[in-house]
């Protein structure tokens, strides 16, 4: 049985090379960026490639994590997509800026890495 680890890993491959999920029957929606293949994509593609990690839950929190210090914007804001979803915080982070002087996505992956570990660490056994 595949790992979380194995599972981003393959995911984020797969995006880079530009290989999509079969496509989507709802409307495609938002705005367009490109892969790091140049395949060009809307937002609401990305999202439907981030559903898999989505479902992952916490256990992809920590693999993802590394994603978002990338420099290839759709691929970092797929993990960042991801991970709002899997934990419920919303850092604000520059989705799209090329560089983060101001330590935004240091900062959000601060967030959702104490996220992470608060609901890993080890609860006292009830008595």
């Amino acid at each position: 049985m595949p790992s979380a680890k194995d599972d981003v890993a393959g995911i984020f491959e797969r995006l880079n090379a530009g290989d999509l999920s079969p496509p989507e029957t709802s409307p495609q929606s938002g705005w367009e960026i490109a892969l790091p293949s140049g395949r060009t994509v809307v937002r609401s593609t990305l999202q439907a490639e981030a559903r898999p990690l989505i479902a992952l839950g916490a256990a992809a929190v920590p693999e993802l994590l590394p994603w978002v210090m990338d420099e290839r914007p759709a691929l970092r804001y797929v993990a960042i997509y991801a991970l709002e979803q899997i934990t419920g915080k919303n850092p604000y982070i520059p989705y799209f800026a090329d560089t983060d002087e101001e330590g935004y996505r240091a900062k959000a992956v601060a967030i959702w890495r104490s996220w992470y570990a608060s609901r890993t660490e080890a609860k006292p056994a009830m008595q």
